[in-house]
């Protein structure tokens, strides 16, 4: 990968370049399910975790178009998340990406069903990437354990668990049930979409590890900022209504204020960049991603 490469540039780049793969890879039959997948999956998108795949993939010498399937699998995952996250028996939200969720749109079984149906294709695109077969295996065992019951479900419950109930807990454990949510929802996704670019090109065990370090900390500052942004964000950027007040959610505002929350999710961005200055000269990108986190606006 090319030093000092503009950031901007780049994450447009990229962000074409995956909007273009999953329209190629996502079925074109007119059944429910089909459009289903099609509506959630192509709808405006930050494309952050395809894009970490290509760019932990690229650091190794990678061709992007080479590991796009792997991208675009956790782009799969990732969808599939949201549409269940946003059922009534969950979220209960009307609006996901700026237009009515899944099933608003088609209905609650065919939401799940459309939902089952991408966690299930991301195993089978991931297959299409251009690695060894060692190393498809190793990023699809990662997919599967990041996205499985220890995963992200774990922290899907955790948040579902803490919807709308009397917490009557001490403010210690409230942070830490805070934190698993913060870590288990949204960083392991994070961590995930780097280490599978990084194992398809069979990356060291350090750089893994740092990887995983940076990922986690970055993914708690994204999951922060995304906390703020659900309250103070203009809701037609965020493309949702904001529903955490309304759910009663635990989320980072209910145990701190805005100011105490952008400075949580400063220093977890200082902790991500020291975690790859291990790279030298490239980590710059990785630096500017970060600061990106916790810049965006939505």
């Amino acid at each position: 990968m090319k030093k000092n490469i503009e950031f901007k540039k780049y994450l447009s780049q990229k962000i074409e370049y995956v909007n273009l793969m999953l329209k190629k890879f996502l079925p074109k039959d007119n059944s429910t399910i089909s459009r289903g997948m099609r509506y959630s999956v192509l709808a405006s998108g930050k494309r952050l975790r395809p894009v970490l795949v290509i760019l932990s993939a690229e650091f190794f010498g990678a061709k992007a178009k080479n590991i796009i399937p792997a991208a675009c699998a956790v782009e799969y995952m990732h969808t599939y998340s949201l549409i269940h996250d946003d059922l009534p028996a969950m979220d209960n939200d009307d609006l996901r990406r700026g237009i009515p969720t899944n099933h608003k749109k088609f209905g609650e079984a065919s939401a799940i069903l459309c939902g089952d149906a991408l966690l299930t294709e991301s195993f089978n695109l991931m297959t299409k990437s251009k690695s060894s077969e060692k190393s498809i295996t190793a990023a699809i065992k990662i997919l599967a354990s990041y996205g499985g019951y220890k995963g992200m479900i774990a922290g899907q419950a955790e948040d579902t668990n803490q919807t709308g109930v009397r917490r009557e807990e001490n403010r210690i454990l409230l942070k830490e049930k805070l934190r698993l949510i913060q870590i288990q929802k949204t960083a392991t996704l994070i961590i995930a979409s780097l280490k599978i670019g990084a194992v398809l090109m069979n990356a060291d065990k350090e750089s893994l590890k740092t990887f995983e370090n940076y990922g986690k900390n970055i993914g708690i500052a994204f999951q922060i900022t995304d906390d703020i942004l659900d309250v103070y964000a203009d809701k037609k950027l965020l493309g949702k209504k904001g529903s955490d007040i309304e759910n009663n959610k635990l989320t980072t505002l209910s145990l701190y204020s805005k100011q105490e929350a952008e400075e949580k999710a400063a220093e977890h961005v200082k902790k991500a960049k020291k975690a790859v200055t291990i790279f030298g000269d490239k980590s710059d990108i990785f630096i500017k991603l970060a600061d990106y986190i916790i810049k965006r606006t939505y």
